[in-house]
């Protein structure tokens, strides 16, 4: 028996000389693929490269795939999983850019067909020269009014009219380019962003950091002058057609006016913007400097979260939405859960500027109409997901109140307060000085409107009324499809 036990620890030692101990690490140890939004699409130029093809988020800011790949003309790139919204792919091919946009991926999930190609940078031209005209950003479209829109602006590529006219014209140029490829501008001569006044006409000079008089085109004027060609596809006149942008800038700035990627208003649905001020020395509504840790407790690791509920404590009035206890809406604010709702200060999810000390949560609720207000009851915790209240919330035992109704007007229903502000918004036990004790729905402690109400606000100071409303930048209103 000692022999064959001799014997067998001898061969298991052999084996694992051999290698076994790698064998059984492979059975036991088994590498996951990274979670990640995958972007697909064609890059159909001859000689393509991954390394011509970048991303940018709605502000322009570069974002770094992991992972990517282009084989057989077709690419990937593979971004940190996370959510994103109207992001754009370009591709440097040449001196022309092509561009396509990305209206949304989610977290752990791809797009496909995104393809680098006539189709879609006419698609971006359009989208880019109405957005300019109107004086929005990219960052504030609301991706599914922009997807509805795309289908439009694509039904009208596919049949005979301005838009597909156009369609031909990129199509034109592009191939036209790829014939006679160059290299070495820093910037492209082909399929720039162009800049649009308020009328559609194409802007000049200082508008786009170009000499007086030069248009700010799709297509650099030095370029089409030193390769005229009948990119219109209609002949070729003297002077215009070929040798300048001005037939290519006119049809851009027509087509323009057929689309709304930006949409209208959203008629039933309204935005609901949180921001809370958590900046040491912000002042309370009684002008003395917030402690912003008499009642929470500071510690590494902890961020900000709203804990918001349906306000049911006083007697439901006419006015009261008949469906205030909405399992849908009240969930949508965590039930009155702390640390379940977080909140940002990173630049994303409708936070205007990383780090500023300002967090901000954005929610879409149905509108408030006469005889239909949704009432809201909040409160800030500065804690660990999943916490419980104590140590965590700005006061105990009270709530502030938030009546959805859009004040100004602006498509927004925008509310900013002060962490630990026990004199400003706060149901009962109010600090102050003015008051009673307690607030309701049309009390106006400092004659800025109800504190019940969206108001205009002076920054980092909870007791003196603002000047002008505040309209976000970082997030559009909600909006649904609509004519030009």
């Amino acid at each position: 028996m000692r022999a064959l036990l001799q014997a067998g620890l001898l061969a298991l030692a052999a084996l694992a000389g051999c290698g076994v101990e790698n064998l059984v690490g492979s059975a036991i140890h088994k590498d996951f693929q990274r979670p990640a939004s995958v972007i697909r699409g064609a890059a159909p130029w001859a000689g393509a490269t991954i390394s011509q093809i970048t991303v940018t988020d709605a502000d322009g800011n570069v974002l770094a795939p992991f992972q990517q790949s282009l084989e057989n003309g077709q690419y990937e790139l593979r971004l940190p999983s996370a959510k994103y919204a109207m992001l754009v792919v370009h591709a440097r091919v040449g001196d022309m850019e092509l561009r396509a946009l990305v209206p949304s991926i989610g977290a752990e999930s791809s797009v496909s067909g995104v393809d680098l190609d006539a189709l879609n940078m006419t698609e971006t031209l359009i989208t880019e020269a109405r957005l300019s005209a109107d004086g929005v950003k990219l960052r504030t479209l609301t991706p599914a009014t922009y997807v509805a829109t795309r289908v439009l602006m694509r039904a009208g590529m596919t049949s005979a009219g301005p838009t597909q006219n156009l369609f031909l014209m990129v199509e034109r140029l592009a191939a036209h380019f790829l014939a006679n490829p160059t290299s070495g501008n820093p910037d492209p001569f082909l399929f720039r962003v162009p800049a649009l006044d308020s009328t559609f006409a194409t802007r000049t000079g200082s508008a786009c950091g170009l000499p007086s008089g030069v248009a700010c085109s799709a297509i650099d004027a030095g370029w089409i002058a030193r390769n005229p060609f009948d990119y219109t596809g209609g002949g070729c006149p003297p002077s215009t057609t070929c040798s300048d942008s001005a037939v290519f800038d006119a049809a851009l700035g027509a087509v323009a006016q057929l689309y709304r990627p930006a949409g209208c208003p959203d008629p039933n649905h309204i935005r609901l913007i949180f921001t809370v001020d958590f900046n040491q020395g912000a002042l309370n509504g009684n002008c003395g400097v917030v402690d912003r840790f008499k009642w929470a407790t500071d510690k590494p690791g902890k961020s900000m979260f709203l804990a918001a509920w349906i306000y049911t404590l006083d007697p439901p009035g006419a006015s009261d939405i008949t469906d205030q206890n909405s399992p849908g809406i009240a969930a949508l604010f965590g039930n009155a859960t702390p640390n379940v709702i977080p909140m940002y200060d990173d630049g994303t999810n409708g936070d205007e500027s990383a780090g500023d000390g300002i967090w901000t949560v954005t929610f879409d609720v149905p509108r408030s109409s006469p005889g239909h207000l949704l009432r809201l009851g909040y409160k800030y915790t500065w804690g660990t997901f999943g916490a419980a209240w104590t140590g965590t919330e700005e006061w105990p035992g009270n709530g502030r109140l938030l009546e959805v109704v859009d004040v100004n007007g602006d498509g927004f229903v925008y509310r900013r307060d002060v962490f630990g502000d026990e004199a400003t918004n706060k149901d009962f036990s109010n600090l102050n000085t003015s008051g009673t004790g307690s607030i309701g729905w049309t009390t106006a402690l400092h004659g800025c409107g109800p504190e019940a109400h969206e108001q205009p606000f002076t920054l980092h100071n909870a007791c003196a009324c603002g000047s002008a409303w505040h309209t976000p930048t970082s997030v559009g209103p909600i909006t649904i499809p609509c004519g030009p």
